[in-house]
């Protein structure tokens, strides 16, 4: 069915979106020349990830949408549960990122 393929594609690009997000953040944070290289692309870094996030996801979509075999319901419930595994794993690492952040300075 077309439309669990749709939702399937999208779950995964969105995993994958978000793993790219919080390893640019925390790159970003760690590493000021790879935080002044993306700032360079287009005036601040939250911006080109922004871009980055948009190709990521929308490529990612395109190939799993329209190069991959029909999606089963198990495999679509696997996917939207992986992406509310990496949502939440995505949001405690960036949030205990910060935290140790501003008590290690």
């Amino acid at each position: 069915m077309d439309k669990l393929r749709s939702i399937y594609a999208s779950a995964c690009s969105a995993t994958v979106t978000i793993i790219a997000v919080v390893a640019m953040t925390i790159g970003a944070e760690l590493s000021p020349a790879f935080k002044n290289w993306l700032a360079g692309f287009t005036g601040h870094h939250w911006v080109t990830k922004s871009w980055i996030s948009i190709l990521v996801f929308a490529l990612l979509f395109c190939v799993i949408r329209f190069a991959g075999k029909s999606a089963s319901e198990s495999q679509t419930k696997r996917a939207l549960i992986t992406l509310e595994i990496a949502t939440a794993l995505g949001f405690l690492a960036i949030l205990g990122f910060y935290v140790y952040e501003f008590f290690a300075h």
